[in-house]
C-alpha cells in the first residue's frame, strides 16, 4: 500500500467530482444496491457559497437522471445556508425539490450536531408540507429523539435512523454504547410499525438481525423499509442483504473536501478512527 491516502479515499470516498459519484453509484446498482450521493460540505460562510452548493446539487441531479442511476441525494442544511438564515435554506431546498419531483427522486437531510437539531427538523417539516419527497436523519443517541420521531411520524416525514457520530454532552445524549443501541432498537421498532418508508443506517449485525426478525414477526414487507450503510464499510453484508431481497442503500460521498470530512469525523469521536481502520480489512 504505497499511497495510503489514495487507497483510503478510494474505498470510502467516490472521488472529487460528481461524475465519480455517479459512476460509483452505477457500479453499486449493478450489484443490486441503490445509492444516495452526498456532495461533501457544511457550514458555508456566506450566501454565495450556499448558492454554489445549490448549483452543484442541481447539476448532480441532472447527472444522476441522465445516467439512469438509481440514487437519491443527501445533504446537510448548513451546506445550503442554514447558518445564514432558515428562510434561505428552506428556499434553496424547496428549489432543489422541484427538480427532485421532476426526476422522481428523493432528498435525505443529514442531521448535524445538536445545535442544529431543532432548526433542521423545523425546516424539514415546513418544506415537507409542499414537497413530500424529503426525509431527515434522526440520531438514536440524543435523549430527545423519541419525541422527535413521534413528531415526524405524525407529519408523515420519512426518517433515517442513525446512532449519531458527534460528540455531545451527557445532558443531551447517551454516552454509554449499550444505551445508544437500546434506544436505536426501540426507535427502530416504532418506525417499522408506524413510520413512512423508514431507513435504518447501521452496520451493527445485531440491530440488522433484530430489524429483520421484527419485520417478519409483524408481517412488515421488505419493501416497506430499507437498510443503509457507508461506502466501503461491510461490503459483504451489503451484498448479502441485497441477495436476501432487502433494499440496501449505500451512502456515496464525493467532493474536494473529503480529507477535511474524514478528519472532522475522527476529531468528533475517537471511536470513529477505529471504525474506519478496521473496515479496511473487511472485504
Amino acid at each position: 500500500m504505497k499511497d495510503p491516502v489514495s487507497y483510503f479515499a478510494k474505498r470510502y470516498i467516490a472521488g472529487e467530482i460528481r461524475e465519480d459519484a455517479v459512476r460509483v453509484a452505477g457500479e453499486l446498482n449493478e450489484k443490486g444496491i441503490v445509492a444516495t450521493i452526498d456532495n461533501l460540505g457544511e457550514n458555508v460562510r456566506d450566501t454565495i457559497e450556499a448558492m454554489n452548493g445549490l448549483d452543484e446539487y442541481m447539476a448532480l441531479l441532472r447527472e444522476i437522471n441522465d445516467a439512469c442511476v438509481d440514487s437519491t441525494i443527501s445533504l446537510k442544511l448548513t451546506h445550503l445556508g442554514l447558518d445564514q438564515s432558515q428562510p434561505l435554506v428552506i428556499k434553496n431546498v424547496s428549489a432543489l425539490l422541484k427538480k427532485v419531483e421532476k426526476y422522481k427522486s428523493f432528498i435525505r437531510i443529514d442531521m448535524e450536531s445538536s445545535a442544529y437539531t431543532e432548526a433542521t427538523i423545523e425546516s424539514v417539516i415546513e418544506i415537507h408540507k409542499d414537497h413530500p419527497d424529503i426525509g431527515v436523519a434522526i440520531q438514536s443517541y440524543l435523549l430527545r429523539s423519541a419525541a422527535d420521531i413521534e413528531r415526524l411520524i405524525k407529519e408523515g416525514v420519512s426518517v433515517r435512523l442513525v446512532k449519531g457520530a458527534y460528540k455531545e454532552p451527557p445532558d443531551l445524549a447517551f454516552a454509554d454504547k449499550a444505551k445508544v443501541d437500546e434506544s436505536y432498537s426501540t426507535l427502530m421498532k416504532e418506525l417499522l410499525m408506524r413510520g413512512n418508508n423508514p431507513a435504518f443506517a447501521t452496520h451493527d449485525e445485531t440491530l440488522i438481525a433484530e430489524a429483520k426478525a421484527f419485520a417478519k414477526d409483524n408481517n412488515i414487507p421488505k419493501e416497506a423499509f430499507e437498510f443503509q450503510m457507508l461506502l466501503g464499510v461491510r461490503r459483504k453484508a451489503q451484498l448479502q442483504l441485497a441477495k436476501e431481497g432487502y433494499r440496501i442503500r449505500v451512502y456515496v460521498p464525493y467532493g474536494k473536501e473529503w480529507m477535511a470530512y474524514i478528519m472532522r469525523r475522527f476529531k468528533e469521536r475517537k471511536e470513529n478512527v477505529w471504525f474506519f481502520i478496521k473496515n479496511i480489512f473487511d472485504r
